[in-house]
């Protein structure tokens, strides 16, 4: 990486120690090809706050630097673009950061189609576009069309990758974004390709849409990613954790957490004023009647089929309604501890 990233990262602290180190096994792993073809990817499993928006940008900087200049950042909301362009910042990586695929739209309504800036750089965009269509069709081919199809080199970082789990290739009802990553990287064989995420591999059945790991295809035990999933089946948690073990001895996985060596902590009891024992107890009156508002509306309308899924919300918007209540009502006891 010292040809790419320069000296000023490590200097200054741009990336630290652990964050180089996933930026160079990353960089590494993407140099060799599985046995079909496709370029190898890699996975980041960091826990939180060790960095990984750090990581995705040192590797889209070692790349960029070595002239690919298209890459792909996916992740769970529009709202991390922001966090997204200062990563990128931070490291000294000032690549055009286009919001999704609304942005190619309007710039794309020019009569010599996308500025030269729009070009290139880093397109932003969440998993709920993958599956997304607008008026001339598909936005996976959109994505595609931009990206350079087959012949894309560039990076595809899949943060918060476990977004892609539930795939089922036999049935109608698996996840239609975990067919989206799957067909993405199809299509680009030469990408390279990070998984983000720390809980990526919370269970074995999450892991269809890992087709770079290398795990399942040609030139393993396992044709399919079916197959390789039912093998490994109801092993427990104690297979899970030899699979990582195995991961991280062939370079394709790195998981680090962080310390909490000297970390201190203390139980304080929020005691609540008669204000805010006041708005509890009519908060928890109105939640009272609104359940049997509903009980009596759905007794009225006969509804039968939707009956669970109203129940679902309900209980839904009072968990999580009184779970906000409660830590705004000790937030003075927290202010005052500091």
């Amino acid at each position: 990486l010292f040809d790419t990233l320069g000296d000023d990262i490590v200097a200054k602290g741009k990336l630290s120690k652990l964050q180089l180190e996933g930026v160079a096994y990353a960089c590494q792993k993407h140099c060799e090809l599985l046995p079909d073809g496709a370029r190898a990817g890699f996975m980041i499993g960091d826990g939180a706050g060790v960095g990984k928006g750090r990581q995705i940008s040192g590797i889209i900087l070692d790349n960029y630097s070595r002239g690919r200049r298209r890459h792909l950042w996916i992740s769970s909301s529009v709202d991390l673009h922001r966090d997204a362009e200062r990563d990128l910042r931070d490291v000294g990586c000032y690549l055009k950061v286009i919001n999704g695929c609304q942005e190619l739209d309007r710039e794309g309504k020019r009569a010599f189609g996308l500025p030269k800036d729009f070009r290139e750089g880093v397109l932003f965009l969440t998993y709920a576009t993958l599956v997304s269509r607008n008026q001339r069709g598909s936005r996976l081919e959109q994505i595609l069309e931009w990206f350079g199809g087959a012949d894309a080199d560039g990076c595809v970082l899949l943060d918060e990758c476990h977004k892609a789990k539930n795939f089922d290739a036999g049935a109608e009802t698996g996840s239609k974004v975990a067919a989206c990553v799957i067909e993405l990287q199809r299509r680009c064989p030469d990408a390279r390709v990070v998984y983000c995420s720390a809980t990526g591999i919370s269970e074995i059945g999450n892991m269809a849409y890992m087709q770079r790991l290398g795990f399942w295809g040609e030139g393993t035990p396992f044709g399919d990613a079916d197959s390789f999933i039912k093998a490994m089946k109801n092993r427990g948690v104690g297979f899970l954790e030899m699979l990582a073990m195995e991961m991280k001895a062939s370079g394709k996985y790195v998981s680090r957490g962080l310390s909490f060596r000297q970390a201190e902590f203390a139980s304080v009891e929020a005691t609540l004023t008669e204000k805010q024992t006041e708005v509890y107890n009519k908060a928890a009156a109105f939640m009272s009647s609104l359940r049997a508002c509903l009980a009596q509306a759905l007794t009225e309308t006969r509804t039968s089929s939707n009956r669970g899924q109203a129940w679902k919300a309900y209980w839904s918007v009072h968990q999580r309604f009184f779970k906000l209540l409660c830590v705004s009502m000790k937030v003075p006891s927290v202010v005052e501890q500091c």
